[in-house]
């Protein structure tokens, strides 16, 4: 039984390293936007998912949230599927698709005014959620999933140095490539500098957290003992990269992105300072005002910061009103657009055909856009009155688990808190950017997502990982 249980956990371990592996191969090639580096993300996922459910089954912690994200993917790929398939007198058409039959006697209509765009797009939506699914079961202890946030940390630093490096060096390359837009802004390893600060943001939460974690353990290890030097080197080691992600964030002058940042910062940089000696080694009670004291001190420290380094970002938005920025402009057409089709939508994945007719000639004839520069608005214009509905149960479902994980957990509490203030950048730069639609990112999230929750939700406060205790035989 033993042998079995140790084969067992190392198993585990291999494919926990190899999910984590491919997370990270997702994330370099540009986000994984081109087909190639897609399709192998896509297939390296799929094949890890479908080993680890046949191996370990469905999460005994997360149980509930593996369900709910299950019958999410099912109903998003059926409708999906619908949107692409004829149905008995053109029920639902789009109207485009009688246009069609006047003018070239198309005689197929269907939903989706791209059907073959349409069902391309059912991977670009599996991925993430696939992702997240095989990170739960792969997360069963706090301590695979803090492997995972530090495996993600470590990467989101890494990144940042090699795209410091790179942007101050050859600010004209991209990875191996030669750069054609952003010259002025750090993208690391993305195309659209948007992206990045999204990426970096959450990098510099993660970064912040293992610095905490790792200064706690210098700390809480007595002079003299061995590995304490060790330990002091990962602490400058961490710090090192934490700047990194920071300075790299600001180089990237999003606007949105930095101020999405500085929010989650306000979220979950004040508990860091308050919470930091709450252990049981320090049991003291603090004083109310002292609490209030350190509170309102790491609010200040977060908005200083905010002023003294997004210079770039602030000189943007003062040189670019927001009446101005393309992205607004087009806003009402799309809205238009949504009004039209609020029922089934368009069509996942046909944007760019859609907004065509809508767009307003005052908005110039510079730019084709692909995509709306907002997530939920793209969505609701794909796929219709079930987007919403669909967004709605995901954010409940997090928010839930975040109450559940503020109640019931201790130590590990500011990994719900880090959690919530990532939940909180990602949907807020979502609003007027397209970070998620960027498969490599969307990996990335959807594997921080899991640890998260897979902490958040642990029995009996999973302090530990169970241990085999042999049967004592009793005379």
């Amino acid at each position: 039984m033993l042998s079995n249980l140790i084969n067992g956990q190392v198993l585990r371990e291999t494919i926990l390293f190899a999910f984590i592996g491919l997370v990270i191969l997702t994330l370099i090639p540009f986000g994984s936007v081109t087909p190639f580096p897609f399709a192998f993300a896509a297939i390296g996922m799929f094949a890890l998912a479908i080993i680890a459910g046949l191996l370990f089954g469905e999460p005994r912690q997360a149980g509930w949230v593996f369900s709910i994200a299950l019958f999410l993917l099912v109903v998003l790929t059926a409708w999906t599927f619908v949107q692409t398939i004829e149905l008995p007198a053109n029920w639902l058409a789009n109207p485009a698709w009688s246009a069609a039959r006047d003018l070239a006697g198309v005689q197929y209509a269907a939903i989706s005014v791209e059907p073959a765009d349409t069902l391309a797009s059912v991977l670009w939506v599996a991925l993430p959620f696939v992702t997240f699914l095989t990170g739960l079961v792969l997360c069963d202890t706090d301590q695979r999933a803090r492997k995972v946030l530090t495996s993600l940390g470590l990467t989101a630093g890494g990144i940042a140095v090699f795209s410091l490096i790179q942007f101050s060096m050859f600010p004209n390359i991209l990875i191996v490539i030669e750069k054609h837009a952003y010259l002025d802004s750090l993208t690391a390893v993305f195309v659209n500098r948007n992206t990045a600060a999204t990426f970096l943001g959450l990098g510099t939460l993660l970064m912040l957290t293992l610095v905490r974690d790792i200064a706690r353990s210098y700390s809480n290890h007595p002079p003299g003992e061995p590995g304490r030097n060790v330990l002091l080197l990962r602490v400058w080691v961490y710090i090192l990269l934490l700047c990194a992600c920071f300075t790299a964030l600001m180089l990237s002058r999003s606007r949105a992105g930095i101020f999405a940042t500085f929010v989650a910062a306000l979220i979950y940089f004040p508990w860091l300072v308050i919470s930091w000696n709450n252990s049981r080694r320090h049991m003291r009670q603090t004083p109310r005002w002292w609490s209030i004291v350190k509170l309102l001190s790491a609010m200040t420290f977060v908005v200083l910061l905010l002023s003294m380094f997004a210079g770039q970002a602030i000189l943007r938005a003062q040189q670019r009103r927001l009446e101005d920025d393309d992205r607004f402009c087009i806003l009402p057409g799309i809205l238009r657009a949504i009004s039209d089709h609020w029922v089934t939508g368009t069509g996942l994945g046909t944007f760019r055909t859609v907004f065509s007719a809508y767009r307003d000639p005052a908005c110039g004839i510079f730019g084709i856009f692909d995509r709306a520069h907002n997530f939920y608005l793209e969505g609701f214009l794909g796929l219709g009155i079930l987007f919403p509905i669909a967004a709605l149960v995901a954010f409940s479902v997090l928010a839930r688990v975040f109450w559940r994980g503020l109640a019931q957990r201790r130590r590990l509490r500011h990994y719900v808190l880090l959690g919530l203030a990532a939940t909180v950048l990602v949907a807020l730069h979502a609003a007027v950017d397209f970070s998620l639609q960027i498969p490599g990112f969307a990996v990335f999230f959807a594997a921080f997502l899991s640890a998260i929750v897979a902490i958040s939700l642990a029995r009996n406060g999973g302090e530990a990982e169970r241990q085999y205790v042999p049967p004592v035989n009793s005379r």
